[in-house]
């Protein structure tokens, strides 16, 4: 008995079946899915369907797909611009950026440069107290944004106000 003979006697022999098990049920599902594939292809090839595009389709899949790669760049432009060629400070075994022009010396982690995108979080912002060597923390809120190449902070959760900083540059 051949292959095809003996799946066709255990086809049969499921139509008397109540229950399936797994295996079974995989069998059947690939059966028809098959048979299901054979039938849209024949359609398909009556009704002189074709899966070929346009010029005019190629182009519009073109364009959108340049859009989204020439934002994507632009992007990781933007991102290598607000990070590269800035000045590192060193504090407590720890790397950081410096904040230009905000209300006292603000200071954020490296590794959490990486972390901020266009959606606000919480991020930990370091400064220096009145005796040098204490550092003390301030959460902030914190997002940047597609078209800058700063970082826009809000020092209050509840009544939230983003203003625009930049990092130091080195010099």
């Amino acid at each position: 008995m051949d292959d095809h003979s003996r799946e066709i006697t255990d086809i049969k022999s499921f139509s008397k079946k109540e229950t399936y098990t797994a295996e079974e049920k995989k069998m059947i599902m690939d059966r028809l899915n098959e048979e299901r594939l054979i039938h849209q292809r024949a359609e398909e090839e009556l009704q002189g369907k074709k899966r070929s595009f346009t010029e005019e389709e190629k182009k519009k899949i073109l364009d959108k797909l340049n859009e989204k790669r020439l934002s994507t760049q632009k992007r990781e432009e933007i991102k290598k611009k607000r990070l590269h060629n800035k000045k590192r400070y060193k504090i407590a075994n720890k790397e950081f950026y410096k904040f230009t022009n905000m209300e006292r010396e603000y200071y954020i982690e490296i590794a959490d440069c990486d972390k901020i995108n266009t959606r606000a979080s919480i991020i930990t912002l370091y400064y220096k107290s009145i005796s040098e060597y204490e550092v003390k923390k301030k959460d902030v809120l914190i997002k940047t944004e597609i078209y800058s190449d700063k970082f826009f902070v809000s020092y209050d959760w509840v009544r939230v106000y983003f203003k625009a900083y930049a990092l130091e540059d080195e010099k």
